[in-house]
């Protein structure tokens, strides 16, 4: 009960009015499948390719690490905010009770739309051309897709991870996994030191973070 006053009040002052949640997924997934497009275009596939995708996956995957243990669950200088927003999303979505309850419940499990947008619009397009400096010509768009396509499975992984158990996603092993791995993140003891991986735990592995 405590719990569902809480998002209760939480939706009266903190979502805004206008949102909509169906918006809100419908500009992502237009942002995501048109940065796949563009940067899918402009990769030159060879041999190599397989190489260049494992390490751009590595790439991602330590990335979001550092960043959600780091910048997400630590009170670093200027992210203060992001801090704050991601202990809403933990006191919203606890450990007993990870499934969100209408839709636009989704507000607090989905990055915010203007994060999303600054994510595709500025940071890929700016990281493609500063490094495009330092490394291979080659690597870049291949590093730009993955980054592109592990940010989406991010999200997509995410909102699994919040789905009940009853829906039919939850018939997939993986689904489960990561939900059960998910689920100990979210405990109140381990939220700060374990499971940190959204899209896998081998991050979790590397790092000894694993629950």
């Amino acid at each position: 009960m405590k719990l569902a006053r809480y998002r209760q009040h939480f939706r009266a002052k903190v979502i805004p009015k206008y949102y909509s949640a169906k918006l809100h997924i419908a500009l992502f997934i237009v942002f995501e499948l048109a940065a796949l497009v563009i940067a899918f275009d402009f990769i030159q596939w060879s041999w190599l390719s397989p190489l260049w995708i494992l390490v751009s996956v590595m790439w991602a995957s330590t990335f979001l690490y550092i960043t959600h243990r780091w910048f997400l669950h630590q009170k670093v200088p200027g992210f203060h905010w992001a801090h704050k927003m991601h202990h809403w999303h933990h006191t919203f979505y606890q450990a007993y009770d990870m499934e969100y309850d209408e839709l636009n419940d989704v507000y607090m499990l989905l990055m915010p739309p203007w994060i999303q947008a600054i994510y595709y619009v500025l940071y890929l397009p700016l990281l493609a051309w500063l490094l495009s400096f330092v490394l291979p010509a080659v690597f870049v768009p291949h590093l730009v897709f993955t980054l592109t396509l592990w940010y989406g499975l991010y999200e997509l992984i995410h909102w699994i991870e919040h789905l009940p158990d009853t829906h039919f996603m939850m018939r997939f092993s993986f689904a489960r996994s990561m939900k059960r791995h998910h689920v100990g993140h979210h405990h109140p003891k381990f939220k700060d030191s374990r499971n940190f991986g959204i899209v896998e735990p081998t991050q979790d592995y590397l790092w000894g973070s694993k629950l």
